[in-house]
């Protein structure tokens, strides 16, 4: 029976090449010798210069489901472990409502953003829903509806509303600099007029407006420099594209 020259491998008696190292069978020692060095520098400079990785790429859709699992596999984990020992100690759900509640609010809010990274404006609309949602849910666990809908969904609402002026005024903008800050600063102004009247009309029947007054008249006026520089520095720069200067 033939062996290989290189690595002393016993070979079938019509067999061309080594099944385990490759080297011609009818190479000659010296022949082998090469042969074997030359495909472990192959296999050298292919290990030193490619990465596993690169090999088997893995498109965007792959790495968002591969996030997706990873996060709902965490989610299951977390929420099992908080439900076993809510049971275990008490023996029904009291307390562990409140965090396994919150738990598959942020499992919805981190699922729109990876599922639909191509489309921000659904995510985002999933997300404001997902947030009222949560809000009524945490006031349904003791058995009543006290302040979700009074003081919670209203001031959840003015602030989804404001912020989604301000990034689609921002978006819509031709041109974009000290705007951005001003629509950001309107909005945050917004949301403390919203949250102290809610607050007012809802806990003490008046609409008395005090520190959410004091934040208007401190980011208003700045709002308003922003924008005058923004239109100033736009300005300045199209009159010297029209004249060349």
């Amino acid at each position: 029976m033939p062996y290989c020259p290189n690595c002393g491998v016993e070979l079938a008696a019509k067999a061309h090449s080594c099944p385990l190292c490759g080297t011609s069978a009818t190479a000659s020692l010296e022949e082998a010798t090469r042969e074997a060095a030359a495909k472990a520098s192959v296999r050298h400079r292919g290990d030193s210069l490619f990465d596993p990785e690169d090999r088997e790429k893995l498109s965007d859709s792959e790495r968002r489901t591969i996030r997706w699992e990873i996060l709902s596999v965490s989610i299951i984990i977390a929420l099992v472990g908080v439900l076993g020992v809510n049971l275990l100690a008490e023996g029904n759900l009291t307390w562990a409502l409140y965090p396994a509640f919150s738990l598959v609010f942020i499992w919805v809010l981190l699922t729109a953003f990876i599922r639909l990274q191509k489309q921000p404006a659904i995510a985002g609309l999933i997300a404001c829903f997902a947030l009222l949602g949560f809000l009524l849910t945490l006031d349904l666990v003791d058995g009543s509806l006290d302040w979700a809908p009074l003081i919670a969904i209203p001031i959840a609402l003015i602030t989804e509303i404001s912020a989604a002026l301000a990034v689609f005024a921002g978006v819509r903008a031709k041109r974009k600099g000290a705007n951005l800050i001003a629509f950001a600063l309107m909005a945050v102004t917004t949301t403390c007029l919203g949250i102290e009247g809610t607050l007012e009309f809802q806990l003490g029947g008046t609409q008395h407006i005090l520190w959410s007054g004091i934040v208007a008249a401190a980011l208003l006026p700045v709002s308003a420099f922003l924008f005058y520089i923004h239109h100033r520095v736009n300005k300045v720069a199209n009159l010297r594209r029209l004249f060349r200067l």
